[in-house]
Parts: C-alpha cells; structure tokens; sequence
C-alpha cells in the first residue's frame, strides 16, 4: 500500500515513477522540534519513525496495555541520538568508546566546553555515558546511537534473550533522570 501511496504522490509531483519505491514502503515519517542550543530559536526537522529500535519497542504495549516505553523515555533516548549525530560520533570517526564507558580521565567530558556545535555535542554524549556506566551505557549507545536491533545488541553484549529490553528501558530512565538533573529538560515530556 505504501509503494502504491509513493507511486501516486510521486506522479502528481511529476515524476514518471517514484525514485526509491522500494524504500518508502519502509519510511514513516514525522515532524519534531529541535533545539539547538544556541542563541537561535527552535526548528523543525523531518525523520523517519521507523529508523528507531525504540520506536519499534513504544509501539508494543505491557502486560496492563500500556506502552512499553513512555514518550518521555523515548525522547530521553532521542535526544542522546541526536547530540550522536551532531557530534558526528558515528562508525566514519574511529571513535575509541572504551574512555567514555570507562571511568578513565583521558578524553573524559570536560565542563568547561561552550556546549555549542559538534564539539558540544559530543560532550553531552560522553556526560550521558558516563553517567550511565557500564553495561547502562553500552545498551543505550547500541540502541539509540548506533540503531542495533534488540537482538542485535542483546547478542553482541552476550546476554539472554528478552533481557536487553528490560535494561534499555532502566537505561532509558536513568537517561531522562540525568537530562533533568541538568535542568535542561528541554524536548523531554513530563
């Protein structure tokens, strides 16, 4: 139905066919206000919600038909993606990540940063990580940086099946709990 909806959007556009039919079956996307911590005021960005490991898991629900995990836990996660991105933290940087899961002073976060830009950003990384600790923070950098799969990460950190869920989400709480803390709630509900 999707690839059929693109097909359809793209010919009114004036396409003769759509250009990634096969990849719009699998984008869902969104809009969300993102601040960017400068003097400049909030913009809005488009994303696909269906990128997400986290997305997939606020969809399913508990055993009472709640949400797994909340809205304010899923922007607490978001948000350490999107400090991820803006620091330019991925794969393509040869990123050693054992200083920031580690309670070592090399490379660890430094207050005295600006808090703007890339370099900012990659501080906020490394205080959410640190905080986190071990264990906490691998969970949250495989599934909210990185995008890995709940079984992905659940078999890469050697645990039993159904078990990361469960540690994402204490990880998730911590992570929010860490972001007020700062009292820098800002994008987070509640």
């Amino acid at each position: 139905m999707k690839r059929l909806l693109a097909d359809h959007d793209a010919a009114r556009s004036g396409f003769a066919e759509a250009p990634a039919v096969f990849a719009d079956q699998h984008r869902d996307w969104g809009e969300r206000e993102v601040q960017d911590g400068g003097p400049k005021p909030s913009r809005r960005i488009r994303y696909n919600v269906l990128e997400s490991p986290l997305s997939v898991l606020a969809r399913r629900k508990d055993k009472d038909g709640k949400p797994f995990l909340s809205d304010d836990l899923v922007a607490a996660g978001e948000r350490l993606r999107e400090d991820f991105e803006v620091g330019q933290m991925g794969p393509r940087v040869a990123q050693n990540w054992d200083r920031f899961l580690t309670m070592g002073d090399r490379g660890a976060f430094r207050p005295e940063s600006g808090g703007f830009g890339p370099e900012g950003a990659r501080d906020r990384v490394a205080a959410a990580l640190k905080d986190l600790g071990p264990g906490l923070g691998d969970v949250v950098l495989r599934c909210c940086c990185f995008l890995e799969g709940m079984e992905q990460a659940e078999k890469r950190m050697g645990w039993s099946a159904r078990s990361g869920k469960i540690v994402l989400k204490i990880a998730l709480q911590r992570l929010r709990r860490h972001y007020q803390e700062l009292g820098d709630a800002s994008g987070l509900i509640g």
